[in-house]
């Protein structure tokens, strides 16, 4: 007998599902259990054809026959509906026992048997995991993190952080099946949101962490303005330093001390000159460095003093002459 297979002649829609924050797509092929499965097939309905007889069967066991009436395979019964003019079937509340290998056969009326295949995959949906989050203060370069993710079921694991996945390499180590997450030391840079994703063909869950990570200060930075000081004028030192939290900051010149990010001195004088040294700590890491800047006169200040000197001189010689 000649077959007419059905190329692409079953399609699998799903329905009835939910993924944790949001929908996944799904292949064409998978189910989650407890949704509806349809088998549409590419045949239009056409009132000039009859079929003599539609079934359909899963791993040669039947599911639903019919003739001049319908036989339904056990545990079947209220589960499926058959379109007798396309051959279309709908599958309802799928369970993971319903995974296997589908077969329609269509007997028409005065033609050649059609048939055609396809494959079933139905899911559990995974678990919502579960991630521990290190409540200690971390600590750059004296802290490390084992991050632990759990769920139940079969799924795949993936560590994301800021929306990058986290591949093991240099400070991370993912280890017990991508169970653990280490990390170590840890770095300023690792300040984020880490994710452990969990998923299967058809549903997804996610555990967050969020990471804070305490450092620094580094070196300070010290601007004078103006680059330029000349006598009498105003003068400001600011020091700066990135850190996190915030570093405090202390000033020293000629062993007296001064509190604050900002050093002013509204009348540059010759007894302000000198070494300016700026101390940056931060009382959660126990971190302190400090950075020296120098204050000179500008050239043209000195200059200045030195031309009213010689006017003066001139000035003295010329009164004594006359």
């Amino acid at each position: 007998m000649n077959h007419k297979f059905l190329r692409a002649a079953l399609v699998l829609l799903t329905s009835g599902f939910c993924c944790g924050d949001g929908v996944i797509p799904v292949d064409l092929n998978n189910a989650l259990v407890g949704g509806n499965v349809t088998f549409k097939t590419s045949i239009k309905p056409d009132h000039n054809q009859t079929f003599l007889a539609v079934s359909w069967a899963v791993n040669h066991s039947s599911i639903i026959t019919s003739t001049s009436s319908e036989v339904i395979g056990p545990g079947y019964e209220g589960r499926v509906i058959l379109n007798r003019a396309t051959g279309s079937l709908e599958l309802r509340n799928v369970t993971e026992e319903d995974s296997g290998e589908y077969e329609l056969s269509i007997t028409p009326n005065g033609g050649a048997q059609i048939q055609g295949s396809t494959k079933l995959k139905v899911y559990p949906k995974v678990s919502t995991p579960t991630m521990n989050c290190p409540a200690d203060r971390l600590i750059e370069d004296r802290s490390s993190v084992n991050l632990t993710c759990d769920a139940e079921g079969v799924f795949t694991r993936e560590w994301v952080k800021d929306g990058q996945p986290v591949l093991s390499g240099d400070r991370f180590t993912i280890s017990e099946g991508g169970r653990v997450l280490t990390i170590k030391p840890i770095k300023r840079e690792d300040t984020g949101l880490f994710m452990c994703n969990i998923s299967n063909a058809v549903s997804f869950e996610t555990a967050k962490c969020s990471l804070t990570v305490n450092y620094g200060p580094d070196k300070p930075t010290i601007i004078q303005n103006p680059e330029t000081a000349a006598e009498d004028n105003k003068v400001t030192l600011t020091c700066t330093a990135d850190s996190f939290p915030n570093a405090t900051f202390t000033w020293m010149f000629n062993e007296k001390k001064r509190d604050g990010s900002v050093y002013e001195i509204s009348e540059l004088e010759e007894e302000h000159l000198g070494n300016y040294k700026c101390f940056a700590r931060n009382d959660v890491t126990g971190l302190e460095v400090s950075n020296v800047h120098t204050l000179k006169a500008s050239s043209a200040a000195i200059d200045g003093s030195v031309s009213m000197m010689v006017t003066s001189a001139l000035t003295l010689v010329a009164l004594t002459l006359a």
